[in-house]
C-alpha cells in the first residue's frame, strides 16, 4: 500500500513538472540545454581519463595490465622513496617466485639521477627496473639489449644503462655508435647498453623517462 502511494506521489510530481515546463518554455530550454551540457561534459571526461590514463601506455596489450599494490590505508607500504607505495625488493622476489597468475610479472621504481660530475646538478628521470621488464611490455630496443633476468641478481654486477630515445637524441646527439658509451649517474659512470624506440616513454602517462638501471643489484647499490 505505501509503495502504491509512493508511485501515485512520483507521478503527480512527474505530471506537476512536466506543466510547468509548458508554461515556461524559456525556463525547459535552459534545463535541456544544462543537462545535455552535463551530460556531454561527464562523458568526455569519460573518454578522456579512458584514453588518456587506459589506453596509450606505450606497450603490448595495455588493457591486459593489472597493478598490484598495498590495501588502501596500510600500515606498511615497503620502500616509499617514490611517488607511490612500493614493496621493497625481498617482497616483490617473493611474489614473482610464487604467483602463478600472470603470464609475466615486472617491477619498477621511479628515481631521478645527477647526470652531473660535479657543479650544478643536472637532473635526469630515472627508473629502477626488474630483469624482464622490456620483454614482458612487448618493448623491444632499437640499439643494442635490454635487461634479462640474469641482470637482475642481487649478486650480479651492474651490466649498464638502458636509455630513452629522447636521452639518446639530447645527450648523444643520436650517436649511432652510442653502445658502450658511458653516462654518469650520481658520480658512477654506466655503459650504455640499449636504446629504447621513441614512442616508449616509460610506464607513467604525463611522464617520461630518461634512463634505466636493473633492480637488484643498484638497490643494494643504494644503500
Amino acid at each position: 500500500m505505501a509503495l502504491g502511494r509512493r508511485g501515485e506521489t512520483i507521478w503527480q510530481d512527474l505530471r506537476y513538472g512536466a506543466r510547468q515546463l509548458r508554461l515556461n518554455p524559456g525556463f525547459a530550454a535552459v534545463a535541456v540545454l544544462s543537462l545535455a551540457l552535463g551530460i556531454g561534459a561527464n562523458t568526455a571526461i569519460f573518454q578522456l581519463v579512458d584514453a588518456v590514463r587506459l589506453r596509450t601506455l606505450p606497450v603490448r596489450a595495455p588493457q591486459e595490465l593489472v597493478s598490484i599494490d598495498f590495501q588502501p590505508g596500510a600500515v606498511r607500504s615497503g620502500w616509499t622513496s617514490t611517488r607511490s607505495p612500493a614493496l621493497t625488493y625481498p617482497l616483490w622476489d617473493e611474489i614473482r617466485k610464487r604467483q602463478q597468475a600472470f603470464s609475466g610479472m615486472v617491477a619498477w621504481s621511479a628515481a631521478r639521477f645527477n647526470l652531473a660530475s660535479g657543479g650544478e646538478a643536472r637532473p635526469a628521470e630515472g627508473l629502477y627496473v626488474s630483469g624482464g621488464f622490456f620483454e614482458v611490455l612487448g618493448v623491444r630496443p632499437v640499439q643494442g639489449r635490454a635487461f634479462t633476468e640474469a641482470d637482475d641478481q642481487p649478486a650480479c654486477q651492474l651490466p649498464g644503462a638502458v636509455i630513452s630515445n629522447s636521452f639518446w637524441q639530447r645527450e648523444f646527439g643520436a650517436d649511432p655508435k652510442v653502445l658502450g658509451r658511458t653516462v654518469m649517474l650520481d658520480g658512477r659512470a654506466f655503459p650504455v647498453i640499449g636504446v629504447t624506440p621513441p614512442s616508449f616513454f616509460g610506464v607513467e602517462v604525463g611522464s617520461r623517462y630518461d634512463v634505466a638501471l636493473p633492480s637488484a643489484p643498484t638497490h643494494f647499490w643504494s644503500r
